[in-house]
C-alpha cells in the first residue's frame, strides 16, 4: 500500500482516533508538545485513575483544546472553564473504566484482519509509526462493547411496561386557559420598610462569595510586535509560506501475492507477466474511451481502486482533487510523477514493493510563494508568541522591580516604559465566579488571573501570566491586591436595589394568584372560560388590559418537562390536566411565570387496539424502551464502578 498521508491528511485521521481513545491517545499526541505553563508544573500529576497518571500539561491542553473546538462550533460567550475541567475528568474516568475488559493481543489482532477496511486503516497508521496508537482505540472499542453486553443483555421489555409507554406518550390534552402574568402585577410602590424585614427573613439567599480589588498594569505582547518586525520575518522564511511542489495522479496496482513486500524471483515474474497484459487492456480501453478513473476501480489491487485510483488528500488552494508531494510516496513512484510524466500521460510498468503500477498524471503544480497579505495575519500570531511574549514578560519582571522601588505612576513615567503607553488601572471589588473583570475583561481571555489573584495576599505585588484558553499567552499583568472583603452577608443597605425588586416580585405573583382566585370564585357552576373570563375586571393598581381566552396546542405528558406548548411551563397544569374529563374548569394554578385557569377541551385517549394490531408499532415501541433500560442499566453499574474506582484530583481541578 502506497503511503500518500499529507500532514492535512493525518491530522484528519487522527481526530478519529483521540475521539475513540480520548484518555490515552490524547496523552501520547500531547507530549512533548508546546504550551501549557512554564513554572515548571507541566509534569505534576493532577489526576489518577486506577492505574492512569495525568500531568497537569496533558490535561491543561485536553482542557484548552475542548474549549477552542467548542468555540469555533458556536457564537455567543465562550465555554465555562470549570464545566469543561468536569467533562475532560469524568471523560478520562469513563475511558478507564470501559478499557478494564480483559482483552487479548490476539483479539485486537483478529478484530483488524477480520475487515479490509480496518486493515487499510491499519496500514496507514503504521506507515506513520503510529500502529500501537491505532490497536489501542481497537482495544478501547472491544472493550467498551464487551463491558455494554455484559451488563446490558440481560435487560428485557415486558408487554406491560411497552403499553404503559405507549399510552404515556400517545395520551393527550388541550387546554383553553385565562392567564394571569406576573409581570403585570409589579408596582414601582414604596416597599423599602417591608423590603428590610423580607431581608431579614432571607438573608443566606443574598449571601456574597469573597471579593478582592486589585490595582494593576496590563503589558501586551502585541505592543512589542512592529510592522516591520512582521515583514522581515516573512523576508527571511520564504520558504515556510511557499506551497509544496505536487502532482495529482491516479494509479492501477497489479499487487504482490497477498500484499507482500519481499516476493520471490518467481512470484515478481508471475505478477509482472499479469501486469503486463493488464497494461495492454488498460490502453485499448483507453482508446475506446473508457476512463482511467473507471479503470482503476475495475481492475487495480490497491485500496485506492475504490477511488478511481486517486491518492493523496485535498490542498485548498488548488482545484478540487487529490494531490501529493515529494517524499510521500516511495521512491520509483514518485519518480514517474514528478521527473518522468507530464500531465495525460500514462506510463508503462512501475515497480515498488507494492507490485507493478500503471500511473496517469494528471496535473503538475510547482512551489508557488504566498503573498505577504494572505499569511501577515498568520506571521504576527507567530512573532507576538515568540519575540512578543517573552519582550513583554521581560518588561512585566521589570517593571515588578521598579513598581517595588518606587510606586506605580512614577514607574510607568521612566523612560523605557514611555513608548508602551502604559496606565495604571483598578479592578474595585469584585468575586472569583465574575466572567468580566472589572476595567480587565473577559476572564477566558485572560485565563489564570482570576484565580492568581484569589491567591495572593493583601498588598503583595506579583507578575501574571494569562492565557486565552490555557494555551495562548494574552498579556502580563503587574497586580498589587488592595484588599479582600471576606464571603459574607451583606448589610441591607449594600443589597436593598436587590431586594426591593426581589419583594416586588414576590408580591406580584402574590397578586397574580390573588387575582386569578377571585375570578375563579365568581364561576358559576358548570360555567366555561368564554362566559367566565366576561365576568373580569382589571383591578384598579393593575396596569394590564382585559382578559381573553387562549389555547394550547396538543400536549403530552413529557417526563422531566412541564412546557405545554402556546402556554409555557407549569407542572401544576400538566398534572391536572390528565385528571379532567372534557368541560372541565379548574384553578387558579401556578406556573413558572403566570397563574392560570384552565378548561379542558380535547382529550385524544390512546387507541390501544391499533397498538396491538400494528407489528411495526410495538416492535418500535420495545426497540425504543429496551434501549433506554439498556442506557439505564449501563448507567447504573458505571456509577456503582466509580464509587469503587480509586480517583484522586488536585485540588485545582475539584
Amino acid at each position: 500500500m502506497i503511503i500518500f498521508l499529507r500532514e492535512k491528511f493525518i491530522a484528519q485521521i487522527f481526530m478519529w482516533v483521540i475521539a475513540v481513545v480520548f484518555v490515552i491517545g490524547s496523552i501520547m499526541l500531547y507530549s512533548g508538545s508546546s504550551g501549557g505553563r512554564r513554572d515548571g508544573t507541566e509534569a505534576e500529576v493532577v489526576l489518577k485513575i486506577d492505574a492512569l497518571e495525568v500531568t497537569r500539561g496533558d490535561f491543561e491542553r485536553m482542557v484548552s483544546d475542548r474549549m477552542r473546538s467548542q468555540q469555533n462550533q458556536r457564537f455567543g460567550p465562550p465555554p465555562d472553564q470549570k464545566e469543561t475541567e468536569e467533562f475532560i475528568i469524568n471523560s478520562l474516568i469513563e475511558r478507564v473504566i470501559e478499557d478494564s475488559a480483559n482483552i487479548s493481543n490476539a483479539e485486537v489482532e483478529r478484530y483488524i484482519r477480520s475487515d479490509a477496511s480496518r486493515v487499510q486503516q491499519y496500514n496507514q497508521y503504521e506507515g506513520f509509526g503510529a500502529a500501537e496508537l491505532y490497536k489501542q482505540s481497537v482495544r478501547y472499542q472491544l472493550s467498551s462493547t464487551a463491558l455494554r453486553d455484559n451488563v446490558q443483555n440481560l435487560e428485557l421489555v415486558t408487554d406491560t411496561e411497552a403499553e404503559q409507554d405507549y399510552r404515556l406518550e400517545a395520551d393527550k390534552a388541550k387546554v383553553k386557559y385565562i392567564e394571569f402574568r406576573h409581570s403585570d402585577y409589579l408596582k414601582e410602590d414604596d416597599v423599602e420598610v417591608e423590603a428590610e424585614a423580607y431581608f431579614q427573613e432571607n438573608k443566606d439567599d443574598y449571601k456574597t462569595e469573597e471579593q478582592v480589588n486589585v490595582k494593576f498594569i496590563k503589558i501586551n505582547p502585541e505592543d512589542f510586535v512592529t510592522q516591520s518586525d512582521i515583514e522581515a520575518y516573512y523576508t527571511e522564511n520564504q520558504a515556510e509560506f511557499t506551497t509544496p511542489e505536487v502532482v495529482k495522479a491516479r494509479h492501477i496496482l497489479k499487487q504482490f501475492p497477498e500484499g507482500t513486500r519481499n516476493p520471490t524471483d518467481e512470484q515478481r515474474a508471475e505478477t509482472k507477466a499479469a501486469a503486463e497484459e493488464l497494461l495492454k487492456t488498460v490502453k485499448d480501453e483507453l482508446a475506446a474511451g473508457t476512463s482511467f478513473a473507471d479503470l482503476a476501480k475495475t481492475h487495480s489491487d490497491g485500496p485506492s481502486g475504490a477511488d478511481g485510483g486517486a491518492l493523496g488528500s485535498s490542498i485548498p488552494e488548488l482545484p478540487p482533487g487529490k494531490y501529493f508531494g515529494r517524499g510521500q510516496m516511495v521512491k520509483p513512484f514518485e519518480e514517474a510523477c514528478f521527473d518522468i510524466l507530464e500531465p495525460g500521460e500514462i506510463s508503462d510498468l512501475v515497480e515498488t514493493v507494492f507490485g507493478y503500477h500503471i500511473i496517469q498524471l494528471e496535473e503538475k503544480h510547482s512551489p508557488v510563494l504566498k503573498s505577504f497579505p494572505e499569511v501577515e495575519s498568520e506571521i504576527r500570531d507567530k512573532v507576538v508568541k515568540s519575540s512578543g511574549v517573552d519582550n513583554a514578560k521581560r518588561t512585566a519582571e521589570d517593571l515588578l522591580f521598579d513598581i517595588e522601588v518606587e510606586d506605580y505612576e512614577t514607574a510607568i513615567g521612566l523612560d523605557r516604559y514611555k513608548e508602551l503607553s502604559l496606565a495604571v488601572g483598578e479592578t474595585d471589588f469584585f468575586s472569583k465566579d465574575e466572567t468580566n473583570i472589572p476595567n480587565i475583561g473577559s476572564s477566558w481571555t485572560y485565563g489564570g488571573l482570576i484565580q492568581e489573584l484569589f491567591d495572593m495576599e493583601v498588598g503583595v505585588t506579583n507578575t501574571i501570566e494569562t492565557k486565552r484558553f490555557g494555551r495562548d499567552v494574552t498579556a502580563f499583568f503587574v497586580a498589587t491586591v488592595l484588599g479582600k472583603k471576606p464571603a459574607a452577608i451583606p448589610e441591607f443597605d449594600d443589597v436593598k436595589e436587590q431586594v426591593i425588586n426581589d419583594l416586588r416580585a414576590k408580591k406580584a405573583k402574590e397578586s397574580a394568584l390573588a387575582d386569578a382566585q377571585n375570578l375563579f370564585n365568581q364561576r358559576a357552576d358548570s360555567e366555561l372560560l368564554d362566559d367566565l373570563v366576561k365576568k373580569y375586571k382589571v383591578p384598579e393598581e393593575v396596569t394590564a388590559v382585559q382578559k381573553s381566552v387562549q389555547e394550547s396546542s396538543l400536549f403530552n405528558r413529557t417526563v422531566g418537562s412541564s412546557y405545554i406548548s402556546n402556554m409555557g411551563n407549569s407542572k401544576e397544569v400538566m398534572f391536572a390536566a390528565f385528571n379532567m374529563s372534557v368541560g372541565d374548569v379548574r384553578g387558579p394554578f401556578k406556573g413558572d411565570s403566570s397563574v392560570y385557569i384552565v378548561e379542558l377541551v380535547e382529550r385524544v385517549e390512546p387507541d390501544l387496539e391499533l397498538y396491538q394490531t400494528d407489528p411495526a408499532q410495538k416492535a418500535q415501541r420495545y426497540k425504543t424502551l429496551l434501549e433506554k433500560k439498556k442506557e439505564h442499566a449501563y448507567y447504573n453499574w458505571f456509577a456503582a464502578r466509580k464509587k469503587v474506582a480509586n480517583i484522586w484530583i488536585h485540588e485545582d481541578y475539584r
